[in-house]
């Protein structure tokens, strides 16, 4: 949805259009109709778009690619851990994780150990200079947060946060619906336009796993 369209309604029509007395007000709300679903996502989307565009200069600026400073961030807070550990947090396709680090190991920010209940598998441990640099991007994440929170309330910082805590969840949820009720009808599917929604993110993962 770019600047200035019309927001759509719930009743279909569109507000700003015109002979309208009122125009959309840039947060996606027209008056006390309540925007179509679709405006929701778009909203979104154009929030996450400002966040990437604000702080990709800096991961850039010291020394990270896409996917990576979230790692840091995580070994940083939680100490060593296995990769396995990270793909499952994160929810990413172990393979991009695996590609992930090992561009972070030759950038010096970690260092593979081996796990010494399971020799198999490896420990992923920060660096002196990766925890230097998982704190520089962790003081800019919460300079980025409280432009992005300036004029909420705290009551609103902690609602906005409920909501999209529980956005997620849906998100998650309606995706086990979809799996559960394919793996029930494999043959017909279940006619719902998201019906693939589980092989598509699979798929998204493989190809994106290394994104912040």
């Amino acid at each position: 949805m770019a600047q200035g369209d019309p927001v759509h309604l719930v009743d279909g029509s569109a507000s700003g259009a015109e002979g309208e007395q009122e125009p959309p007000r840039q947060d996606g709300r027209a008056g006390s109709m309540e925007p179509d679903l679709v405006t929701y996502r778009s909203l979104l989307y154009r929030a996450a778009h400002a966040q990437r565009a604000l702080m990709h200069p800096f991961m850039a600026s010291i020394g990270l690619g896409t996917g990576q400073p979230r790692l840091l961030s995580y070994l940083d807070r939680f100490g060593a851990c296995s990769q396995r550990e990270l793909a499952d947090y994160f929810e990413l396709d172990p393979a991009g994780v695996s590609r992930a680090l090992d561009a972070l190991r030759r950038k010096g920010f970690v260092t593979f150990e081996t796990n010494a209940e399971d020799r198999r598998a490896k420990v992923v441990r920060l660096t002196g200079e990766g925890k230097r640099v998982a704190q520089s991007w962790d003081a800019a994440c919460r300079e980025e947060a409280a432009a992005m929170l300036k004029g909420f309330s705290s009551e609103e910082r902690t609602a906005f946060a409920d909501l999209l805590a529980r956005a997620r969840d849906n998100l998650r949820a309606y995706e086990r619906e979809l799996a559960d009720a394919r793996s029930m009808s494999s043959e017909r599917g279940t006619g719902r336009v998201l019906d693939d929604v589980a092989a598509a993110r699979d798929a998204a993962r493989v190809r994106e796993g290394g994104h912040a």
